[in-house]
């Protein structure tokens, strides 16, 4: 039966290319002569509003004192709409590969260009890059410093409108601050100070900045960064102060909140330690009609309750349509870690896969769950062999998985239909807890071939 699914699958497929070929335009895309536009472009359009999750809240963790010096004022502890100017803020549009930059300039230039007329570009992949300085003017370090951005991935298809109506940029460096109860800080001298540093850039944290108000900003190096911190003095009453502790996986957008602490004092010897809170700007999170919330991150252990699954496609936005420029395999990988994968549902819509699965079985022809598709059956020996899908005890109960399209559907995609033709592929998981997460991915065949 495997042989005979995967000679299906070619024939399948050899018969549908041979019909692409024969005749790929239908008439209503014909000229009045008969003849293929040749046009290569498409447009830009839309109001292109930019928002900004702004770091408009000082949330302070208080210490255990009643020192006004170490205790936020009452009205630290209201949030409010942080008002951020845009106009100025940096705008690339750059070919996804990096081969031209067709804009360059600022957001109140884009707005008003693209407010007068669409902008033409040739038909690709693209990424609007967003920031709020100019790469020049970003230090590795500095106080009350954020740096805001975002990269926006879109598509511009043939004679096509691409539109963009709101991008969204978040914090792109990593905020610090440092907190210490007035009880220990009174027990060290004046002169004792916290060191915290990023590679080589580094800020030194004077007592008069312990109370975690005072945020330094850093640029970050990598994907995950470390964080080292040094504390260096003496005590008041005598004695040499060393410290030092590395904090791993930082990343830009989060604020890592730190505290010096006692772990225990015995006979006049004294261990210091920190504890860090992990947060992040929350986007979805509104309080009194205020965006730009801190969440806390938790990271020990598995899935937190409540935590739902991911559809992560490499590389690539999957909320944004994909232009097939190469056949390399496109992959999704999806994660489900509050008590694995219950359901992965899957629905296509692409003329030419639908005529496969119909030949194979009217169980495929609507939405069908991976985790219920088990091998040896024609289901399962097409999905799994032909189009390359992870099925059944790979997918059912796991914590993570991947879908996969692989590089010999993908071509044959790419041979078939309209240029511009777009493939979609809805996906929906569902976890033992009930979490629920959904989202499609596009492919889009090339239109520049």
């Amino acid at each position: 039966m495997k042989n005979m699914t995967g000679l299906l699958l070619t024939l399948t497929f050899g018969t549908l290319l041979l019909t692409g070929c024969v005749n790929e335009e239908p008439p209503y895309k014909k000229t009045g002569s008969g003849t293929s536009a040749t046009g290569t472009t498409g447009y830009l359009n839309g109001e292109v509003g930019l928002r900004v999750i702004a770091d408009s809240q000082t949330d302070m963790q208080p210490d255990d004192t009643e020192d006004e010096t170490q205790n936020p004022p009452a009205e630290a502890s209201a949030t409010t709409r942080a008002t951020v100017a845009t106009d100025d803020y940096r705008v690339r549009i750059v070919r996804a590969d990096g081969t031209d930059t067709p804009f360059e300039g600022s957001y109140a230039e884009l707005k008003a260009s693209l407010e007068a007329t669409p902008m033409e570009l040739p038909t690709g992949s693209y990424n609007l890059v967003v920031c709020s300085h100019r790469e020049e003017e970003i230090p590795a370090v500095e106080w009350e410093s954020p740096v805001y951005g975002t990269t926006y991935p879109f598509t511009i298809t043939k004679g096509s409108t691409t539109t963009i109506n709101e991008i969204v940029c978040t914090l792109q460096n990593i905020k610090v601050t440092l907190l210490c109860s007035a009880d220990l800080a009174d027990q060290l001298t004046a002169e004792t100070k916290a060191t915290i540093s990023l590679g080589a850039a580094s800020m030194e944290f004077g007592k008069e900045r312990w109370d975690g108000r005072q945020a330094a900003f850093f640029l970050p190096a990598d994907g995950e960064n470390n964080l080292d911190f040094l504390l260096t003095g003496s005590f008041t009453d005598g004695g040499e102060v060393k410290f030092s502790k590395t904090i791993t996986g930082v990343k830009a957008g989060q604020w890592r909140k730190i505290e010096l602490v006692i772990v225990y004092a015995d006979q006049g010897e004294i261990k210091f330690d920190i504890s860090v809170d992990n947060f992040v700007l929350d986007n979805t999170v509104t309080i009194n009609g205020t965006d730009g919330l801190w969440e806390e991150i938790l990271e020990e252990g598995g899935g937190e309750e409540g935590e739902a699954p991911t559809i992560v496609m490499q590389g690539w936005d999957i909320a944004q349509p994909y232009v097939l420029e190469t056949v390399d395999p496109v992959r999704v990988d999806i994660a489900a870690p509050n008590g694995g994968i219950r359901s992965l549902l899957v629905r296509i819509e692409s003329g030419p896969l639908q005529e496969i699965l119909v030949s194979v079985s009217e169980a495929l022809t609507g939405e069908f769950d991976l985790c219920e598709i088990q091998p040896g059956t024609p289901e399962g020996d097409l999905l799994s062999t032909g189009v390359g899908f992870q099925i059944g005890d790979e997918v059912k109960g796991q914590q993570s998985t991947y879908f996969e399209i692989n590089s010999e559907i993908l071509t044959a995609l790419k041979s078939l239909g309209d240029p511009g033709e777009k493939h979609y592929f809805h996906l929906r998981v569902i976890d033992n807890a009930g979490g629920e997460t959904s989202a499609t991915l596009t492919l889009v065949r090339p239109t520049d071939e």
